[in-house]
């Protein structure tokens, strides 16, 4: 049974799952909300949400999406770490197996070839549980606590 709550600012689709909690054998099933995906966010979603906030053709971003991801394999191929300003950084990282020579140190010897991603802080605090839940808040217009109490006990 979906659960949709509704708020002020749209709505969060969510179902309850059931938890397996090993510490309690024996008891009753016990459950909690998750989200409902709809499904993943494709490119053509994402073109089509951006070309609408930016009031661009949808074309124009498929061709900088196109050089964008071009630059990003060109420059990673040159050993380059390629920051995406307000995304991340991608780079490429490669292990290698220790041998006696350099002649012996080739491509043969490596033994690991993998594309990093460190995402930027401000990518990492979009998709923190705190932001989330937040979120959740301020879409459904629940009352959040108020944090702003630093002086307290400070008055005379």
């Amino acid at each position: 049974m979906d659960t949709i709550l509704t708020g002020p600012k749209g709505n969060i689709k969510m179902f309850p799952q059931k938890v397996k909690l090993n510490y309690l054998e024996g008891e009753p099933e016990k459950y909690r909300l998750h989200w409902m995906r709809s499904g993943d966010i494709t490119d053509e979603d994402i073109i089509a949400y951006a070309a609408q906030a930016a009031h661009v053709p949808e074309a124009c971003l498929v061709l900088a999406q196109d050089a964008l991801y071009d630059a990003i394999d060109f420059f990673c191929r040159q050993g380059h770490a390629v920051q995406i300003p307000n995304l991340g950084t991608f780079s490429v990282k490669l292990n290698s197996k220790v041998v006696a020579t350099p002649k012996e140190a080739n491509a043969e010897s490596v033994t690991q070839r993998r594309l990093r991603f460190y995402p930027k802080k401000r990518l990492k605090a979009a998709c923190s549980l705190k932001n989330i839940r937040i979120n959740i808040e301020d879409v459904l217009g629940l009352k959040k606590k108020d944090v702003s109490r630093k002086n307290s006990g400070n008055e005379e």
